[in-house]
């Protein structure tokens, strides 16, 4: 082939394959499989050894979350220093190329040392960075080119866009829902409930008139009936109503936590176990502290409790090759034996898998649970479980009271 329709040949699978990530995404895709794709699509298509994306981590750091090609062992997990070429890129977004890392000085990772050529491509702008795309090849194979730089920048420009796309068009679904909630709320109010207190007035001046005259207890007690049945219609309507605005206000997150550990037998291939604590005593079944607990936790925090669990099972069921995961949850109310103590919730799961050095792929999952953790002021952090088997993943935030203090 002619180098010039080789060339041709070449910029035509950049396109095409940032074409089928959006393909990928508006399909439905899970974004992990997307983000594994792009990772092999652009090693495949750059010829290189290795490829990498690296990814905000739970701790605000860089972290090569998915690692492909020759040396993936020694490169998955690894923090990018913040004065490397990673950070550059993802702050500037600007790419870079390396004529050689076995060279270049200042390179604090000794794993890459052993690369030659590289190619840094930022995903993403410099105001909506989504991460890095680095491409590596063996020490003395050709280095990459501008054009390779420009074309994997492009490619990696839009999986980017692709990716916020979808995330915005998620939002936006949300949005419709919520809204469309809303007005089925109104209309109810307005319409339904006005209309049966009306007619509930009506069938109270027939039951008045109706006693006034004649004896037709028959009649009366057919209309008193016909009351109780509008007022429970309106009682029905108006928790109707109330659901409609907040589908998971009547459902605590205790039974929400067991819903959700028992959907996630499907991925694991076994049944994780759950263990839910307010202080010092274990929930049941059925337990009167449920709703001591739940009185505790608020909406907002009860919902990213519960996205924690779930990412962390879904990472337990992608990567961890477990026989077991464990799942804890404790909830200190700064009160009683725990006076002075500040009250806050902890989130555990645990899995005695492969552990953070096997190459399974993302190393922390996505970035939403650190970023949940920040938003009510907590912490979060991915380890080796203290067994010396498998990993542990920690989330913890304070309890709010009502105004927004936090309790102690």
């Amino acid at each position: 082939m002619r180098p010039m329709e080789a060339d041709a040949v070449e910029r035509e699978r950049w396109l095409s394959a940032g074409a089928h990530i959006t393909t990928m995404l508006l399909s439905g895709t899970p974004e992990e499989d997307v983000l594994e794709h792009i990772v092999s699509v652009a090693r495949e298509i750059a010829d290189a050894d290795a490829a990498c994306l690296v990814l905000p981590g739970l701790k605000g750091e860089l972290v090569m979350e998915i690692v492909r090609g020759w040396g993936s062992e020694e490169l998955l997990g690894l923090s990018m220093p913040h004065t490397g070429l990673s950070w550059t890129a993802l702050r500037t977004g600007k790419g870079r190329l390396v004529p050689s890392l076995k060279t270049a000085r200042n390179l604090n990772l000794d794993a890459m040392r052993k690369y030659g050529p590289a190619l840094y491509a930022p995903m993403g702008t410099a105001d909506k960075p989504v991460g890095v795309l680095v491409l590596l090849r063996k020490d003395g194979e050709e280095s990459f080119i501008s054009k390779d730089l420009e074309r994997a920048s492009t490619f990696a420009d839009q999986a980017a866009l692709a990716l916020v796309l979808t995330e915005a068009r998620q939002a936006q679904g949300l949005t419709k829902l919520v809204e469309e909630r809303e007005r089925i709320a109104r209309d109810l109010h307005d319409l339904a409930i006005q209309q049966l207190f009306a007619t509930g007035m009506q069938l109270e001046t027939v039951r008045r008139r109706a006693a006034r005259g004649l004896d037709k207890a028959g009649l009366i007690a057919i209309l008193d009936e016909a009351l109780d049945n509008v007022d429970n219609s309106v009682r029905e309507i108006r928790s109707i109503v109330h659901s409609l605005r907040d589908p998971d206000a009547a459902t605590g997150l205790v039974e929400r936590l067991r819903r959700e550990s028992a959907l996630a037998r499907t991925g694991l291939g076994f049944a994780p176990s759950l263990v839910i604590s307010l202080d010092d005593t274990s929930l049941g079944a059925i337990d009167d502290d449920e709703e001591a607990l739940d009185a505790l936790v608020s909406q907002p925090l009860a919902d990213d409790i519960l996205a924690v669990v779930r990412e962390g099972l879904a990472n337990a069921a992608r990567h961890a090759r477990a026989s077991s995961v464990s799942v804890r949850v404790t909830v200190l109310s700064g009160n009683g034996a725990y006076a002075g103590v500040p009250a806050n919730v902890t989130v555990e799961v645990e899995d005695d898998g492969i552990g953070l050095g096997a190459p399974s792929g993302r190393k922390s999952g996505t970035w939403n649970v650190a970023a949940r953790a920040r938003q009510h002021g907590g912490t979060s952090s991915l380890e080796s479980s203290p067994s010396g088997r498998g990993t542990l993943l920690t989330w913890a935030a304070p309890l709010k009271l009502g105004g927004g203090s936090t309790l102690v």
